[in-house]
């Protein structure tokens, strides 16, 4: 009789706790649900964000380099692209979740020319050049799938108050340490390490072109001053040496890794001033020129992010493990432009040489882009031209192409722009991936 009892109580015993656990199970359901949502919402608005300031808005001008102009402009960007209505969610069984966002164009280029008349103060841009988005662009629509799994982390380079738009995380809700994702587990730990610097480096590039944007004056760029003279162009990478690593990401399903720089404004405008004092002979930028930065330029200190992905032989080691990606994702893209100009003996001259050269060095980039191969019959150029989305994603990713300082020769500029192949590989493998899972 005492064993039948206590086999009694030792079987209810069993169904409390399985109860207690069936319990837990919907509760960390729905917290997975919240975080997969989250982070697919935060990528929904970065693709957003980077499609917006790949805009073109002149023949050698992006909403990029007009949202570098001053700190107020990029606030009022920003603040447009948080604005954006998103989709529903839609979840999978992987536990992936998809978030839809777009907005038209005709809605942006009324935005951008309210903030032009209240914030714009340069020459380069005129109201009337905003009308010709619309023919750029060859599209009513921006749009972008953002995809997330149940990780606290949010992915780097987000617009800014975008973590306040979307949902928080749940109450009292303790994130675990930073764990390595299944793919990347089969690699070696060096090639982590390896990608990791790979993106720090790219990330300390992506920080000098945007120092390079900040305007001096109403018709000089730190990138114009920089050009001065070959001392300053040749110290002037000097400028993010020291910037400090914010944030990283690795992506849970591709061998992508995303590191987030920052450097201070102050240091930024001491640099500039000391390049000024020892190596710069003109009179158009002064030295009050310089300190004006701070004013323009209200955050404390300016970011990037850069992508790195592992040596390729590590890629094998993911492809013997299942996991398939181009032999091109590992490597950068490059390409070299040229340009003159009437005046080439004169400093005006070789700037305009200089942007005409860059300018053909984007276009070649983009050819080179569009034919890289993603399997045997397939290329860039045909997810390019079948979905105007993709088409944008990867018009931003040419956009934001780093610049390496122009080479003058025989009368002629030579500038090479260069981006990571990882970044392109990036927007077309997840869209390949939607549409996979809607077939």
């Amino acid at each position: 009789m005492m064993l039948q009892n206590r086999f009694r109580l030792g079987l209810a015993g069993v169904f409390v706790i399985a109860g207690t656990l069936a319990a837990q199970d919907p509760a960390k359901d729905a917290q997975n649900k919240l975080l997969a949502k989250r982070a697919a919402e935060a990528d929904c608005y970065r693709k957003l964000a980077e499609s917006v300031y790949g805009v073109r808005i002149t023949s050698d001008t992006f909403v990029r380099d007009f949202v570098t102009e001053s700190d107020q402009i990029r606030t009022a960007v920003d603040t447009f692209i948080r604005g954006i209505k998103l989709g529903p969610p839609r979840y999978f069984e992987d536990g992936v979740c998809e978030v839809e966002g777009e907005v038209s164009v005709a809605k942006l280029v009324t935005k951008l020319k309210e903030v032009h008349a209240a914030h714009y103060q340069g020459r380069t841009v005129k109201t009337t050049d905003f009308e010709k988005i619309t023919e750029t662009l060859q599209t009513d629509v921006i749009r972008a799938t953002g995809s997330g799994a149940p990780r606290p982390d949010l992915p780097p380079d987000l617009p800014a108050g975008i973590e306040e738009v979307i949902e928080p995380l749940p109450s009292g809700y303790h994130a675990p340490p930073m764990s390595v994702p299944a793919l990347w587990r089969t690699v070696a730990p060096q090639a982590r390490l390896m990608a990791e610097r790979a993106a720090e480096v790219d990330a300390q590039r992506k920080l000098l072109e945007q120092i390079k944007g900040l305007r001096l004056t109403s018709d000089t760029l730190v990138r114009d001053f920089i050009t001065e003279s070959d001392e300053i162009r040749t110290k002037a990478d000097g400028i993010v040496v020291g910037a400090a690593q914010v944030n990283k990401y690795l992506h849970n399903d591709e061998l992508i890794v995303e590191v987030t720089m920052e450097v201070p404004v102050e240091k930024v405008v001491t640099r500039i001033q000391e390049l000024h004092s020892q190596h710069y002979h003109g009179n158009k930028v002064t030295t009050t020129d310089i300190t004006n930065i701070k004013k323009s330029v209200v955050r404390e200190a300016i970011r990037a992010t850069g992508s790195g992905v592992p040596p390729s032989r590590f890629m094998n080691q993911a492809t013997s493990a299942g996991y398939q990606a181009p032999e091109w994702m590992g490597r950068p893209v490059e390409a070299t432009g040229e340009g003159t100009d009437p005046q080439m003996d004169s400093a005006q001259g070789k700037l305009r040489a200089a942007r005409a050269a860059r300018m053909d060095a984007l276009r070649k980039l983009a050819e080179q882009i569009q034919g890289l191969q993603i399997s045997s019959g397939t290329t860039v150029r045909d997810f390019v031209t079948q979905h105007d989305e993709i088409r944008t994603q990867v018009d931003a990713v040419v956009a934001g192409a780093v610049e390496a300082p122009p080479v003058f020769a025989g009368g002629v500029a030579r500038v090479t722009v260069s981006v990571a192949a990882a970044e392109v590989w990036s927007v077309v493998n997840q869209h390949r991936q939607v549409l996979e899972r809607h077939q």
